[in-house]
Formats: structure tokens, sequence, C-alpha cells
């Protein structure tokens, strides 16, 4: 059976990863340049008419290049420099160049072992440029004379985020992250490279470290770096890192020739139209922007208690309406102070709630009135905050149990121990419980309405930056009521490394989609995506059935009820419809290998006998099976 999918359009044109590059080019005339990315279509750099706003863009065409991690734009020629994710490779605009011969140049890969996700550039006083990477902290060293990259590898073992800096006296450094956050300096002529000043232990300093609260490497307003921290600061100079009371003030951000500011207005909100031109001595004036996006990718879709389907896109977050044929399609715009994309949401006693990355935060909406968001009393969306500490992924949401909505996390970066939180909307009170397995995150969640207890589905990852210190997860299972766990069961497994999906059937049993790590005979490691029905009350697998190579993982959160009392799923690359009491599974659509943009990854609905799902940017929908 081969349903036929119908194309409802794109809720959301945004961008992400946007900076704002006010310079000047090598005759010393002000340019006001911006990098934005997006997911279809590639990152693009908008070279903006300071007079009027209007762009003229400059796009990437390097498969994978969609989101520009990483920019640096030279003070003096105004020459930019864009890292591309999850390219890894390093991109060049010239802005000196005659107007119709200008290009985003490719420069070719960065690391093609080390770096897919460029963190940070900066340029030495020789002129080299110096790139870090993830996914293995590495540094690279682009001669844009010669156009050649010498790659230096890893400059930490453990940690995989590397943020380099450049001083005036030729100092190179670099800031690792995320689970020991800690500098380390570099010799650029002999490649030496070592650990300098104090590390922050993440998990002991009970919080994430992006923000570089506990430690910042900075350049100074006297063009030298320094290490500002909590154990202390310290200059850098060669290879040695001197204690220092003081550290200057970070040099200022980049101004037009003249010391003209530019900035967003509209940056929190994530919509990059608005630019503020505050020259020096003068009144502001503002600079509507007209670039053009092709779509943002939608991280999930929602069915509202009121018949209309919701969404959230992926960094920008923008949450989005439309009823289920699609018309009166509209960009809410921001409903989180995240702005990352929200993971969960859930229907309870005429709200909406939505649970965002990063940081974890709760946002209530109401649809019965405006659309306001903020943070104050009254907003709607109103962003209450973060639901505690630890938790930045929210993965799963149960609403009801209890009274309460229910949220399941992965940690924040660099730690280990998700949580399990539950929100009693009647007063606004958190609970949260960390660590219910150790080192484990509450990945899925379902309500057993004959036991009275949620079912709590688990992953051994930790927060980005980590290996898992754990290799298997139990079952779990928790009374709301009292607030504790009442059992755990492993249900046979030996190395259960995760649950991406639960959903109770009217009958009371359970599915779940689960990745199991298994042995050949030979010793080595396998791992198998398979779909569980399982007796909750005797806590045993009724039926199991694994997941073909072909069909790759199943979608988080992609079990869902359908009309009359079927059970609907889908992995990558196909939607499927189980039959009662089996494990079976009949696919009633499926991608195409060749095709990825058709590929599944978000979140999906339904509503009616229509299933929603996403193509990357594109909102579609497909006529579910009457029988």
């Amino acid at each position: 059976m081969t349903a036929i999918v119908h194309e409802l359009g794109i809720p959301v044109k945004s961008a992400n990863w946007v900076r704002l590059l006010p310079g000047q080019n090598a005759k010393g005339e002000p340019i006001l340049l911006a990098t934005m990315g997006q997911d279809n279509g590639g990152f693009f750099v908008c070279d903006i008419d300071l007079k009027t706003g209007h762009c003229t863009q400059y796009a990437s065409n390097v498969p994978s290049s969609n989101f520009p991690t990483a920019a640096y734009m030279n003070p003096s020629t105004g020459v930019l420099y864009v890292g591309g994710a999850y390219s890894g490779h390093l991109h060049r605009y010239d802005p000196n160049a005659p107007r119709q011969s200008r290009q985003l140049e490719d420069l070719g890969p960065i690391d093609p072992e080390l770096c897919s996700f460029p963190c940070r550039i900066d340029e030495a006083t020789d002129g080299s440029i110096y790139i870090g990477g993830y996914g293995g902290a590495s540094l690279t060293r682009f001669d844009p004379a010669t156009k050649q990259f010498t790659r230096h590898g890893r400059l930490d073992q453990t940690d995989q985020y590397l943020y380099p800096f450049c001083g005036k006296d030729g100092t190179v450094a670099a800031v690792v992250r995320v689970c020991f956050v800690h500098v380390v300096v570099f010799n650029p002529r002999t490649g030496e490279h070592k650990t300098v000043g104090p590390t922050i232990n993440v998990n002991d300093a009970g919080k994430g470290s992006l923000d570089g609260s506990k430690l910042d490497l900075i350049r100074g307003v006297d063009g030298l770096l320094y290490i500002k921290s909590s154990s202390g600061n310290f200059r850098l100079s060669g290879m040695d890192a001197v204690p220092v009371e003081q550290v200057p003030d970070a040099e200022p951000a980049p101004a037009l020739p003249d010391g003209t500011r530019a900035e967003f207005l509209d940056a929190q909100a994530q919509v990059y139209r608005r630019v503020q031109i505050t020259p020096p001595n003068s009144s502001p004036r503002q600079l509507m922007l007209d670039w053009e996006g092709l779509g943002t990718s939608i991280y999930m879709v929602h069915a509202g208690f009121d018949g209309k389907l919701y969404g959230s896109s992926i960094l920008p977050e923008h949450f989005f309406r439309c009823n289920p044929d699609g018309s009166d399609m509209i960009d809410l715009g921001q409903c989180s102070v995240s702005t990352g994309e929200a993971y969960s949401m859930g229907n309870l006693d005429g709200k909406i709630y939505i649970a965002s990355y990063p940081g974890a935060r709760l946002s209530i909406y109401d649809p019965s009135k405006p659309y306001n968001f903020g943070e104050e009393p009254g907003s709607n969306p109103r962003d209450i905050g973060r639901i505690d500490q630890v938790a930045f992924r929210p993965r799963a949401m149960l609403t009801g149990p209890a009274g309460k909505v229910w949220i399941g996390s992965v940690p924040d970066y660099g730690m280990w121990g998700g949580t399990l939180v539950h929100f009693d909307p009647k007063t606004e009170k958190i609970v949260s419980h960390r660590n219910i397995v150790q080192d484990a995150s509450v990945i899925a969640l379902t309500w057993l309405p004959k036991l009275g207890q949620i079912l709590v589905g688990l992953g051994i990852q930790g927060g980005s930056g980590t290996t898992p210190r754990i290799n298997s997860v139990p079952f779990v299972w928790w009374d709301p009521f009292a607030d504790r766990a009442t059992a755990s069961d492993t249900l046979g497994f030996e190395h259960l490394e995760g649950v991406s999906a639960l959903l109770t059937a009217d009958d009371g049993n359970v599915y779940a989609t689960v990745r199991a790590r298994n042995k050949t005979e030979a010793g080595a490691a396998t791992f198998t995506w398979e779909l569980l029905l399982i007796d909750p009350a005797a806590r045993r697998i009724i039926s199991r059935n694994p997941f073909q190579p072909e069909d790759r993982s199943p979608v988080e959160c992609g079990l869902l009820h359908g009309p009359n009392g079927a059970i609907y799923g889908a992995t990558t690359m196909c939607i499927y419809r189980i039959p009662r009491g089996t494990t079976e599974r009949q696919v009633i659509w499926r991608a195409t290998n060749e095709n990825t943009d058709e590929h599944l990854y978000a979140i999906p609905a339904v509503i009616g006998n229509r299933y929603y799902f996403n193509a990357k940017h594109r909102l579609r929908y497909l006529e579910l099976p009457s029988k």
C-alpha cells in the first residue's frame, strides 16, 4: 500500500547563525556584511547597501555548508572568512573584487578527519588564518597567499570543541570546551602545544560552560590574550601564562571606519530584518533588509487540542500554526528565550506547553488569546524559565498524570545524568529528579492508565561533547502521585542503549522503539533498532521485530495513535502501520535513497485521518488508510 503525499507549504523562512559584520574595504570605504545560515540552499553572505538595506546575496554551493558557525572579517580589507557546518569547509568572500565577479569562494575542507563544525576563526599577525573545529578539538592554519592548509590535529584528547585566538604579540591560544574547560597555547613554528592556567570541570561546577561564565579567553584592548576565570586571571605570552590581578576590557566590537555601530534590533526574536545604524555624534537610523530565505527546517509538528496544527522550526525556533488543510499558515515567531527548537509539546486544560532547547525552557501558550511572547505575566506564550539547571534537551513530554506536565531531558553540554521533571500548572512549582538511573537521560514517557504509573524510557547519552559512561539502561516505572520510581527492569536486554519512543495502546500494552547492542560470534559489537510490544504489568516483551537496514533509524517520538485505533510509526525512510497486537509493520509510504530531502527527521503528528510530517522545510501530509 502506498499513500499519496500532499504538500502544504513552507511555514518558516528564517535564518540562523546570523552575524552582522561592519568594517571597511581595502580603500577604507565603509561596508556592512552579514552571514546567514539555512538548511535549504546553504548559508549565504549578504553585502548590505548602507543607504537602502538592499542585500546582494552570495550563496555557498558546497553540499552541507548550511550553517556559518564561524566567521572572521579582516579589519583593514573587509575580506571575510566563513566556516561552514557540517561540511567543514572554509569559504572566502572578497568585497574588493569587481562586483560582477564577486563570489563566495570554496577554499576546501579545513580538516576532513576532525572538523565538521568550525568553532572559531582568527587571524595571526603574519596573516595566517587559524580555524578551530569540532569533532576533534582540531586546529588548522590556512595561508591566504598559497591557499594551503596546515592541519595540526587534535589539541585535546578528551574534549571536542576548540576556539582559537591570536594576540598582537604573535601568541596563538585556544579555549577547549565542554567537559573540562581550559586553555591550550600553541607554538606556530614547532607545532608544540600545552595546557596553561586553570581547568574547569563542568560537572563539578554544576552547570554548562558555553556561556563562558567560569572561564573565558579574551583579546584585550591592548591586543594581548588573557584568561579570565573563577580560579584566577592570566596574561598569555608565547607558551607561558603569567598571573595578573586585573584583566583589561575586551577589544571593542567591529564598527564602520568612522566609529558607526550597526546592530540588529530584532535579533532576540531571530527575525534579522531591522538594523540600527548609530553614528558617533548623530541620531541612529534604521535599515530594513530585504534578504530572501528559502526555508527553515521543521523540527516537530504537533496536534493542538483545538484541531489546529502547530509546530517548531529549528535554529531558529519559530512557532507556526495552520489549519489541517494548510490554510491560514502563519509563522507566529518567537515562543521561547531558548531560540533553538521546541523539542516537545503537550496539551493540558486548554493550553499548549512547549519545552525548548537550549536550556530546557518551558513556555505556556493559550491559543484563545492574542499572541504576545514574553517572560512577564500576561505574555502569550509566556516563557517561565529553565525547568532546572541540568536539563538542556527536553526530549519527552507527557501531560495529565497527577494533573501535571512531565518532562524528560538530556543534560547540559559536558554533563552526564539527565532529569525527570514535573510542573504543576496550578502552583507553577517545578520538581526535578536527576539520575533516576545513574548517568542516563530520560528520552520517552508514556502513561499506563491501568497501572496508574508512567513508563520511562531512557538513553545512555549525556550532554553534547560527552562519551557515554554506561552501556545499558533499564525501563523505569514511576508513580506520579508518590513521585518516585516503583520498579525498573531490563526486560531481558543485556545492552539496551536507548528508547526513542513509547506509546500505550488501547489495551494497555506499550509499543516501544529501542536501540540494542549485540555481539556477533566473533565478538564484535553490532547495533539493531527494534520495535517492541511490552506488557507493562507483567514486565515482559510480548513481541519484537528488528528494523531492516534500509529502514534506517526510527524517528524520535515517532509512534502515534491513528484513526480506528490503529498505531503508526516512522523511520528515517518510511511511514508504517502496526496491526493490532503485533509488531508487524505495513509500510504505507517510503522515501527514496536518492532524494535525501525527503527523509524523515521531524517529530510527526496525526489529526483525523491525516499524518503530518516534514521534508526538511516543507510541511506535508498523507491520508491514512480507512481500515
